[in-house]
């Protein structure tokens, strides 16, 4: 009797520091701008998920990367360059804690070369060390994204949870993005396309080509994902249709298939219809953007997708490509909006070498001259600096020395993330970039013939799509930017963590 009364009192005795903890944080955030009070809510109830489950920060931070900037933090960090550290840092307290737990994180090296070629960029810099290091951080957050991955992502649920963080922070962009697109008002004046009825999409993001680049590193998942499920759809189907003549019972007397087949089949159409449906609207907003560079880059990772995923995903591409002739000739016959037309004819101008300063500049070819110029520029650099570059983070600062006249004004990066990377830390560099990405998509077509046949096989060529678009836009972008790579690091991460599983496990 005794022992339960100080049970009691002990409960009594936490229930009354919990409120007391509490009604302090209460009032505070009824003191606090709706805003302020919403963030910090929001960071709490991170913080606590973190803690109970360290897959739950890797979740929020490739769910922040849209809305990174709608908080500003000190010191330039953001949201999700915050998230990021907070989750590393719980996760490494929890290995600690558990010493005895194994902890496997391979294929580590070829990203230690390429953050070293980097360092030591900074290192011998003739420009700004702060810039260097600034931007070296934001490489680093992408590595720690990286390790999350493979730390956290240990079980095929979490790998599911991770797949619905990576499929669903594009589509909310993407929703945002045709919003923007159908409401030409919420966006700037220089947006607006085809006569003004429409505007070019850039969600959270500012400008329509990083918003492009976010969502090549989303849709190519999102079909692939679609393709499996609906192809094993079919199958479930065909299969019904054998079995039904053999079955015994009421099943075969009414003609209807096993219950086990109608709950696999409605589980196939619900799947399809999510994947297929997040792959609709992330083309969406990717339309929407206006991106050539993004077009392009679709277009690299529908190659892909072909080439992987197997006759049946051939023969989608192939349909993507009869409806792109078909859009061919419809603008060829005015019936497409000349605007869009001019867009489309205009990407075969991004694939040709000119000599920005010799060129007349008018509104039509502005932006192609521009991104020439910058190219030019980048190449300058690498050729005064072909080792190590001009330093990590410095674009802008030795931008003044090899501009390209009358284009003096830098707008941060080369339009090429390729020569970007020459101009920036060198042939090493580049070397180094390419070594890391090239391992990668071998451990995606790697993981891609172990399980072929199965879900985590689809995926894995969703992995390589997102690979090859990424590359192919990143001809005319820098998408490492704006923390895309917390996306890119865990998309990345899904081709090592996926070899875990056995074919009849995945």
């Amino acid at each position: 009797m005794a022992s339960l009364n100080t049970q009691h009192r002990r409960e009594w005795l936490g229930t009354g520091l919990a409120l007391a903890a509490a009604v302090p944080l209460v009032l505070a955030l009824a003191a606090l701008p709706l805003p302020f009070a919403t963030a910090l809510v929001a960071g709490l109830t991170v913080v606590t998920l973190m803690v109970v489950e360290p897959a739950f920060g890797l979740y929020a931070a490739v769910l922040s990367v849209p809305v990174q900037d709608l908080v500003q933090l000190p010191a330039g960090l953001t949201v999700t360059q915050a998230v990021v550290v907070l989750a590393f840092g719980v996760w490494l307290l929890q290995v600690l804690a558990y010493p005895e737990r194994r902890v496997e994180l391979p294929l580590l090296g070829p990203w230690l070369v390429f953050l070293a070629v980097q360092l030591a960029s900074i290192v011998f810099t003739p420009y700004s060390k702060l810039e260097g290091v600034l931007q070296f951080a934001r490489w680093v957050a992408s590595f720690l994204a990286f390790v999350l991955t493979l730390g956290t992502i240990t079980s095929r649920w979490r790998a599911w949870g991770l797949v619905v963080a990576l499929l669903a922070g594009p589509g909310l962009a993407a929703l945002y993005g045709l919003v923007q697109f159908g409401i030409p008002g919420l966006a700037p004046a220089s947006f607006l396309i085809l006569g003004g009825r429409f505007a070019r999409a850039s969600a959270t993001f500012g400008k329509p080509n990083p918003f492009a680049g976010y969502l090549n590193m989303a849709w190519p998942l999102a079909t692939a994902l679609a393709v499996y499920f609906f192809t094993q759809r079919a199958g479930l189907q065909t299969a019904a249709g054998q079995e039904r003549p053999r079955l015994a019972g009421n099943n075969a007397r009414f003609g209807r298939p096993a219950p086990a087949a109608t709950k696999q089949g409605w589980g196939s159409r619900l799947l399809v219809l999510l994947f297929g449906g997040f792959a609709l609207l992330l083309l969406g907003g990717l339309f929407a953007s206006y991106s050539r560079g993004g077009w392009l880059g679709a277009v690299a990772g529908l190659g892909v997708l072909a080439i992987v995923g197997g006759r049946r995903t051939a023969v989608l591409a192939g349909l993507a490509v009869v409806l792109g002739l078909l859009v061919g000739l419809l603008g060829a016959f005015s019936v497409l909006p000349p605007a869009l037309t001019d867009r489309l004819g205009t990407i075969t101008n991004n694939l040709r070498i000119f000599d920005a300063g010799e060129i007349p500049v008018t509104p039509e070819n502005f932006a192609i001259v521009e991104r020439m110029a910058h190219w030019q520029a980048g190449w300058r650099m690498f050729q005064a600096h072909p080792l190590l570059g001009v330093g990590v983070g410095n674009f802008n600062a030795a931008y003044p020395t090899y501009f390209v006249a009358p284009w003096s004004i830098s707008q941060g990066h080369a339009h090429n993330y390729y020569i970007h990377t020459l101009a920036e830390s060198g042939l090493f560099g580049l070397l180094a970039y390419l070594l890391l990405v090239g391992v990668l998509l071998r451990e995606a077509l790697h993981t891609r013939q172990r399980l072929a046949g199965t879900a985590w096989g689809a995926a894995m060529v969703g992995v390589c799509g997102i690979i090859a678009a990424v590359a192919g836009h990143n001809v005319f972008e820098n998408l490492h930017v704006l923390n895309l790579g917390i996306q890119l690091s865990s998309v990345w991460g899904l081709a090592i963590i996926a070899q875990r599983w056995k074919e009849e496990q995945a």
